[in-house]
């Protein structure tokens, strides 16, 4: 019997999308007891007259189809917080915590109507939206508003101010997502007093365009892990055509620009991925940023100017002590 909870409890675990949580033994220790009385009443077990051992060897897969179809929410224990519990159709995952329930996207290709179903379960007025978006965001979130309510952004989370109150929605850390705004997801109150929407980013189906583009250079993206701040536009359009990639410009991240207007000798200031997955947005000036890239040839301009200010200052700080 060990044995066999000890091989449901991996099982489970190797599927579980949320990758922090565990199975609670007791919830678990339950159901299969439920199972095996189900199974020895029924007419088809009694049948085939199988050993109680056999019966058990097949419990943790059949243990696994029959909780798929007909098993209550499943209740996880997650290792910092409250009891986590998983929809049948997976597509939320919920932690009560006090007077609040933190969420998180457990399926970001789920049909909507399931996560409007998720959220009715627990009486939240939340409407979610999923956005298609670069792979640095896909199953983050990245707005929050109310309708005509306002809403006020603070480092920890949101305030949703309206004539009877505010609601303050606080944001879950555990993600990144490079220059990008985002967040694992959200902790609500449960005594919400109007209605949410919360836009979270899913993957871009095959031919569709992103429509909420990260950072170029996050984990997932076209040019992950690439420095490109401060390198001239000669430079980067290189590396861009090494990865058949194409290129569109901004002008200090606001006009966009023609490409034949763009010097190669100008700096990019950030990237961001284009509305498809082999496309860029490099935001470029004419001067490099407050920190130039070391060794590149924004930092030796950044280094003679630097050594020029410095021997002017000796100069005019020699000139004074000789008049002395």
């Amino acid at each position: 019997m060990t044995n066999d909870l000890k091989q449901l409890t991996s099982l489970l675990r190797g599927h579980d999308p949320a990758s922090n949580v565990r199975a609670d033994p007791v919830a678990l220790s339950a159901t299969l007891d439920d199972i095996i009385s189900n199974a020895i009443r029924t007419p088809r077990a009694a049948k085939w007259h199988w050993p109680r051992r056999k019966l058990l060897t097949l419990l943790p897969v059949t243990a696994v189809l029959v909780g798929a179809a007909v098993m209550l929410p499943i209740v996880m224990q997650p290792g910092d917080g409250g009891p986590l519990v998983l929809g049948p159709a997976k597509a939320l995952a919920f932690a009560k915590k006090g007077d609040y329930i933190d969420v998180r996207i457990v399926d970001p290709d789920a049909d909507p109507q399931r996560y409007r179903e998720d959220f009715a379960a627990h009486g939240l007025k939340v409407d979610l939206q999923m956005e298609p978006s670069s792979p640095s965001l896909v199953g983050t979130m990245i707005s929050i508003s109310s309708p005509q309510r306002m809403t006020v952004f603070h480092p920890d989370g949101f305030e949703i101010k309206g004539e009877h109150g505010s609601d303050w929605i606080k944001s879950i850390e555990g993600t990144e997502c490079g220059n990008f705004w985002c967040k694992a997801g959200v902790s609500i109150p449960l005594k919400l007093r109007g209605p949410v929407e919360i836009t979270f980013g899913r993957a871009a189906r095959p031919g569709e365009r992103y429509e909420v583009a990260g950072d170029a250079t996050a984990h997932g993206e076209i040019l992950e892990g690439v420095d490109l701040a401060n390198q001239t536009v000669a430079e980067v359009k290189l590396l861009l055509r090494q990865r058949n990639v194409t290129v569109e410009y901004r002008y200090n991240r606001q006009a966009v620009l023609q490409p034949e207007s763009v010097s190669d000798f100008w700096y990019v200031h950030e990237a961001f991925s284009g509305h498809h997955k082999n496309s860029v947005i490099l935001s470029v000036a004419s001067w490099p940023m407050n920190h130039p890239r070391m060794g590149g040839p924004g930092w030796f301009k950044f280094l003679i100017l630097a050594v020029a200010a410095l021997m002017t200052v000796a100069v005019v700080w020699m000139i004074r002590a000789l008049r002395r």
